[in-house]
């Protein structure tokens, strides 16, 4: 991370004001990711089986902070993907992602010694984890996906991806001085409009996350692997998640998905939902893309609930 171009403490002090909120302070790891080659910070909360949180972008782990607040009995291990955070740049892009998302939910529990975890994800950290389970089942016990993972085929994408993605404007957008009005708006775009009305999303998670984009190297690393994808009217198709690809993942599978995401809507959710066997689908009125910022404690209780029904074998440390 270029240490002379962001100032991590005053991140790191926007992070520890939304976890002491939370109620939590996690221990921190930095490891590195055996396959991949790159370190990761993974903040570890809790007790129980362990279970890994993939964020999606741009973004990073401690946008988990409100959902973890109400989540008890598991030890969540919350991962800043390689760029985002305090994790180490590792330059994913169109040619690599598929390989990317295959290895990194086996990489990250190798680093920790874990044979099997649950996953929790959201947007691009649910295409990482679908890709994951369609490679490595074994690694998986049961997984939550929060909403509409990234690069479904014909996904319909907001005006500020749109933006990001045509040539020249990512650095332009990226050069600007974070604000409170534009993340609002970006927030609105992907259906968080009610909430924001209604004055429910958490201040020390708003304040964290303009936090992160002033004083990290998030936000640039994010826009250059998102531009990375562009094709004409959106993502590439040739890195979709298809029918095909989402026909043969297997493991037991939750989707939390908010009725106003503008990434997918019902339609979309039940396409997903019905080419993954045994999955299961619950639509959240009035919630948007990052649905446990709009009902944090209904989504804990819906993801312990889910998670939890599991066998109680023992998911611990690697032999």
């Amino acid at each position: 991370m270029e240490e002379a171009t962001v100032s991590l403490t005053e991140y790191r002090r926007a992070e520890h004001a939304l976890w002491a909120w939370a109620g939590h302070r996690p221990r921190e790891h930095l490891v590195q990711l055996p396959t991949l080659g790159t370190k990761v910070r993974i903040q570890e909360i809790g007790d129980g089986p362990p279970a890994l949180f993939i964020h999606g972008g741009p973004n990073s782990g401690s946008t988990w902070a409100p959902l973890l607040a109400h989540l008890d009995g598991f030890r969540c291990l919350v991962l800043d993907r390689p760029g985002t955070g305090l994790s180490d740049p590792y330059p994913v892009r169109k040619g690599n992602v598929v390989e990317f998302a295959s290895r990194l939910v086996s990489d990250a529990l190798d680093a920790l010694e874990i044979e099997r975890a649950h996953v929790v994800a959201s947007s691009f950290g649910g295409y990482i984890a679908l890709w994951g389970a369609a490679s490595t089942p074994d690694r998986f016990v049961r997984m939550v996906q929060m909403a509409a993972p990234a690069m479904l085929p014909g996904q319909t994408l907001p005006p500020f991806m749109k933006t990001i993605m045509l040539p020249g404007v990512r650095k332009v957008i990226a050069a600007l001085p974070p604000n409170r009005r534009t993340q609002d708006s970006i927030l609105r775009q992907i259906g968080h409009g009610a909430s924001l009305d209604a004055g429910k999303l958490p201040e020390p998670h708003a304040e964290w996350y303009l936090a992160l984009t002033r004083h990290t190297a998030t936000m640039r690393q994010e826009f250059d692997m998102i531009h990375s994808f562009r094709a004409k009217g959106g993502f590439d198709e040739s890195i979709a998640l298809t029918g095909e690809i989402l026909t043969g993942i297997t493991t037991p599978t939750h989707f939390i998905w908010g009725a106003d995401d503008t990434f997918g809507d019902e339609a979309v959710a039940r396409w997903v939902v019905g080419a993954m066997p045994g999955a299961s689908l619950e639509m959240l009125p009035d919630a948007g893309h990052l649905p446990w910022l709009d009902e944090p404690e209904l989504v804990a209780r819906r993801t312990a609930t889910f998670l939890a029904a599991s066998s109680p074998v023992a998911l611990g440390i690697a032999s």
